[in-house]
């Protein structure tokens, strides 16, 4: 729609992940340089996390394309809460090798003799599983047995890990020192900073022929910032509401105004349900982690599971909805419009008085 109105080649801000468009943010590129550095160490677990929409996914396409004229073996697995009976069958799919009717011992001698048998074409075999955060501990244990498998001392299997925070609480609480001490490099993608994020806006924007149709005013980049809270997916949703708004008001220059209204659209049609039902944002060092026993912090910071997280939040949203119906049926004054009023209405009004 808005496409053809501005004269631009595609859609700058789909949703879908494309490797085409994949902006080199600092932290991407220190990830992809962890994952290469993993690839010429040809063993053990390299371990990518970050918040949904941080562009794991995307990270990962873009690592096949590395590889394309590499000679590495390499096999994919999107996994989907696959548990220690499950996981043998998904990797053998992923290498093609046929798993009905194969018992477990059966099936870990097909994928040790098969990777062997790539071994002598290959320099290594490279496991790449996404989503990792949805497997059990006792698929992770399962994954760790396969990295052991070895010839003349080489590993037969090296395995990626690219999954969000709570892979690193699955690692934690279940106390996998041994899977521990096979990672040897670590990293969590973190939000775009404000600079960053205004960088990525435009990357996007010129890489479909913006040709400044329309016209972005200045303040629209930390608008989006501080609304999608640096998370690329989240920048993409509000840009591309944002375009599609100037199109249905053949707007070409976008403003602050603008981009309140369609927050404000955002709010109302989401307003009942949270943001996110991750934790927060932990700021944590960019380099390449030490493999550790568990500390307290870590138990601690751990124990809160997701679950229970998940059951505050559904009680908080449970809360919320009660507080809007007193708000709508009390008689509006400035006495009861106090604190729990002010704060409700917190979000909107800042973004209306700028």
């Amino acid at each position: 729609m808005y496409q053809a109105f501005y004269k631009l080649r595609g859609k700058p801000f789909q949703l879908t992940p494309d490797a085409a468009m994949l902006f080199p943010s600092k932290g991407h590129k220190r990830a992809m340089s962890y994952l290469l550095y993993g690839l010429e160490q040809g063993e053990g677990f390299v371990m990518i996390t970050g918040a949904v929409g941080t562009g794991k996914t995307l990270l990962i396409q873009k690592l096949f394309e590395e590889l394309t004229h590499r000679n590495i073996a390499r096999a994919g697995i999107a996994s989907a809460n696959l548990d220690g009976e499950d996981i043998l069958p998904a990797v053998a799919s992923a290498f093609d090798l046929p798993y009905e009717g194969r018992s477990k011992e059966s099936l870990l001698q097909d994928v040790r003799r098969h990777l062997i048998r790539l071994r002598g074409r290959y320099s290594h075999a490279l496991l790449v599983v996404d989503e990792a955060q949805t497997l059990t501990s006792t698929a992770l244990e399962m994954l760790r047995i396969l990295s052991n498998f070895e010839v003349d001392g080489q590993a037969l299997l090296q395995v990626f890990l690219i999954g969000q925070a709570e892979l690193q609480a699955t690692i934690v609480n279940n106390h996998m020192e041994q899977l521990r001490q096979r990672i040897i490099a670590s990293h969590k993608l973190d939000p775009m900073g404000v600079e960053e994020c205004r960088e990525y806006i435009l990357h996007r924007l010129h890489a479909v022929g913006w040709d400044h149709d329309p016209e972005l005013a200045p303040e629209i980049f930390p608008g989006v910032h501080q609304a999608g809270r640096g998370i690329p997916r989240k920048v993409n949703l509000i840009m591309d509401r944002l375009l599609l708004h100037g199109y249905l008001e053949e707007l070409h220059s976008l403003d602050q105004t603008a981009l309140n209204v369609v927050l404000d659209e955002i709010e109302d049609e989401m307003a009942d349900v949270p943001q996110t039902l991750e934790g927060p944002v932990i700021t944590q060092r960019q380099e390449p982690e030490v493999v550790a026993a568990p500390t307290q912090r870590d138990v601690g910071f751990t124990e809160l599971d997701l679950k229970q997280r998940n059951n505050i939040l559904l009680q908080l949203m449970h809360e919320n909805i009660q507080l809007r119906e007193m708000l709508k049926t009390a008689p509006a004054s400035a006495s009861f419009r106090g604190d729990e009023a002010s704060n409700l209405d917190d979000g909107r009004s800042r973004r209306k008085h700028k």
